[in-house]
Formats: C-alpha cells, sequence, structure tokens
C-alpha cells in the first residue's frame, strides 16, 4: 500500500461495569484507533494500551504520542509501497511499543484484505483447512468482592451460553472464591484463572489449593520476568501454568516452554507488537503439540473482529478471551459481536468480509471520539 494519509483518534467506549483485576480497574475504555489511507483503499487498527501503565509500561496516551511523534512518521516516509510484512523492519530503530506498532499493522493489514477481497482469518491461517467458521465464547471474570457474588457472575454467564469461564485472583481472594465457581458451574464447563503477576513463589504452597479445582490452567501466576520461578512452581504443582504477559515475543515464547516455565500459551498479538508473529506462534505451537489460546485486553469492535479471526487459527486449541460486546461496552464503533448457541456452548461467527469484515459505524466514531489527528505525507 502507497500510504498517504494516516489518522489518529482516542476513543472513549462506556463499559457496562468497571473491570477489576490484580493490575488494576478500568472503569472507562479509551484506546487509540488507527486509520491509514492511500490507493483509494484504507485500513483500521486499534493499539489495544489500557488507559494505565498497569498491565504492561504502555497507555492510551502514551501511545498515541508515540504514534504520532515516531512510528507514523516513518511510515509516511517510506517510499513506495509499504505491506504489513515490511513494518518490522520499518520501525526496527524505535525500541519498544509493540501495542503501538502492532495497531499500524492490523491497519495495514485489513486494508491488504480489503485490497485482494481476502478475510483476515484466511491471512492468518492460509492453510489447506483454512481458519474456522465459529469460535467458541470465552469470558474472564474480573475480582468480585465475595465468593457469593462470583457464583452468581459465573452463572449468569454460563446461561449465556459461555463455556469457558477465566476468573481474576489475587492473593486472599483465591481459593474460596475458585471453589464457589466451581460449585456453580458445575465440572462439565473449563474454568482457569488469571492471577496477573500477583503472586510470588513463596506463594506455591497457596497456589497447589488450586490443584483441587480441575483448573485448565493458571495464568500467570508470578511476575512477568520471572520465568525460572514460574518453571519451580511448575515443579510444584499440577495444574498447568499458562503465562501471558511474560510472552513478549516468538522468541521468549519458544524459550519459556524449553524451560518448562509454561505448558500453554497465551497469544496477544498486540503485546508481540504484530498480528503477523502471533499466527506465527500459533503454527509453532500446532505444530509441537502446545495447547494456545487467544487472549484480549478490553477490546472494542476493531481489536475484537482481529481476535476473532486470530482465535479461528486451527492452532488456537482452547477457547480464548472471545466475548459477545456486550459482555463490556454498551457502544462501539462497528456492529456488536453477538453470542449464539445454548448455554455453556455459545459461540461467536468468524467475519468472513474483505480484511477484518467489519464496517465502522461513522456517526458512532464521531460520538465516541475524544481527539483525532490527521498525518500527510
Amino acid at each position: 500500500m502507497h500510504v498517504e494519509a494516516v489518522e489518529l483518534r482516542v476513543i472513549a467506549l462506556p463499559m457496562v461495569a468497571p473491570f477489576v483485576a490484580a493490575h488494576g480497574t478500568v472503569s472507562s475504555r479509551t484506546a487509540v484507533l488507527v486509520r491509514i489511507l492511500g490507493n483509494n483503499n484504507e485500513g483500521w487498527g486499534e493499539c489495544a494500551a489500557l488507559p494505565e501503565p498497569t498491565y504492561s509500561e504502555e497507555f492510551v496516551d502514551g501511545a498515541y504520542l508515540a504514534l504520532q511523534e515516531l512510528l507514523v512518521p516513518r511510515l509516511l516516509a517510506a517510499n513506495g509501497t509499504v505491506a504489513a510484512s515490511d513494518l518490522g523492519a520499518l520501525l526496527a530503530d524505535v525500541i519498544g511499543h509493540p501495542m503501538a506498532k502492532a495497531s499500524m499493522e492490523l491497519a495495514l493489514l485489513d486494508a491488504q484484505g480489503r485490497q485482494s477481497e481476502t478475510s483476515l482469518a484466511h491471512m492468518f491461517a492460509p492453510h489447506p483447512t483454512g481458519p474456522a467458521a465459529i469460535v467458541p465464547a470465552g469470558i474472564a471474570i474480573g475480582l468480585l468482592a465475595t465468593p457469593e457474588d462470583l457464583a452468581t457472575e459465573v452463572s449468569t454467564r454460563v446461561t449465556e451460553g459461555y463455556g469457558r469461564i477465566k476468573i481474576k485472583i489475587a492473593p486472599g481472594r483465591d481459593s474460596e472464591f475458585v471453589r464457589a465457581a466451581r460449585d456453580a458451574v458445575g465440572v462439565h464447563i473449563e474454568l482457569s484463572v488469571d492471577a496477573n503477576g500477583a503472586y510470588t513463589l513463596d506463594d506455591a504452597k497457596t497456589l497447589a489449593e488450586l490443584d483441587d479445582f480441575d483448573l485448565a490452567y493458571i495464568e500467570q501466576p508470578l511476575a512477568a520476568d520471572d520465568l525460572l520461578n514460574h518453571a519451580e512452581l511448575a515443579r510444584r504443582i499440577s495444574t498447568r501454568i499458562c503465562l501471558d504477559e511474560s510472552l513478549t515475543s516468538a522468541t521468549v515464547t519458544r524459550e519459556a516452554l524449553d524451560m518448562g516455565a509454561c505448558s500453554v500459551v497465551c497469544v496477544k498479538a498486540p503485546r508481540y507488537g504484530s498480528w503477523i508473529e502471533a499466527a506465527s506462534v500459533l503454527d509453532h505451537c500446532a505444530g509441537i503439540g502446545i495447547d494456545a489460546w487467544v487472549g484480549g485486553m478490553l477490546d472494542c469492535g476493531i481489536g475484537r473482529a482481529a481476535n476473532i479471526a486470530l482465535a479461528a487459527h486451527p492452532g488456537a486449541s482452547l477457547t480464548g478471551d472471545i466475548a459477545a460486546t456486550g459482555r463490556f461496552f454498551t457502544e462501539d464503533v462497528c456492529a456488536p459481536f453477538e453470542l449464539s448457541g445454548p448455554s455453556g456452548c455459545g459461540t461467536i461467527t468468524v467475519p468472513t468480509g474483505p480484511g477484518l469484515g467489519v464496517s465502522i459505524d461513522a456517526a458512532a466514531l464521531s460520538k465516541l471520539t475524544l481527539r483525532s489527528a490527521i498525518m500527510r505525507r
């Protein structure tokens, strides 16, 4: 694509309720959108950075500044056609900012898909079998005040159709909460927990208590940079360990698997800084028989569409954070993704249109925009 202009927007989506995890609370989902224009074509991307730097060092205002001052100028200065696969080399001199970089790559992928009339799902999984037509729905539930509150919440979500429930945990809000969740959903629903790095190896005894609840995995129990102790923890507990924040590249993912720091992989393209690299991680996991799934970041419609497309990859062997739009937001910039299917067996349809396969609602976009800027050659 010969890029002629890039539009940046910060939007704010009203949330159904605040989302609470060990790393913080999100009450209003602000996000950066990237729109790339050129060759009578366009492509949309979304930056997954949260409003505050609590999940990682990136945050909305910082990502907007990085895009505006560092990343977009390099794209606009490039000579000739730029493909999504070129972006890594083009931005290589800028250290960090993976989520901002991934948003630009997603916009280029969307534009390429529109031009070639190829869906993002087929771009991620050009295998003989191709991507799935539907993906199972999974949901993440934040920290709640009491085990009873959690039991009510998970029961409601299973009734809505969700067949995989992931609950947030933190020290002092773990065993009894997990017990309440398991009792509420029974043995036939996939249940997992996510600590967002809230524990240390000294908490191994507490984490071992969760072995009684037949969990699919414990996600990111220790700090992101603590691979050695994750490997040691894996030797002390029976429940499988899944890593999220720790896995910042395909190389680190392979190293974590090789050293036994995890046996399940959460694939988040924004964390890798590349949707293309995320698809390659799913290829790798499938090739060596490792379970993997696609994680979410309280995504708006653009990021949600991309996550659903990635989750249709054959390497996504476990249900990911693939929830309906209405789980989090009352409004969005594109038509909502909805759940279909009976209790505990709900699915979401994978977009089949070119690129992201979604249309941007101009009126909603205007209403939800806090600020915007257009940068040209």
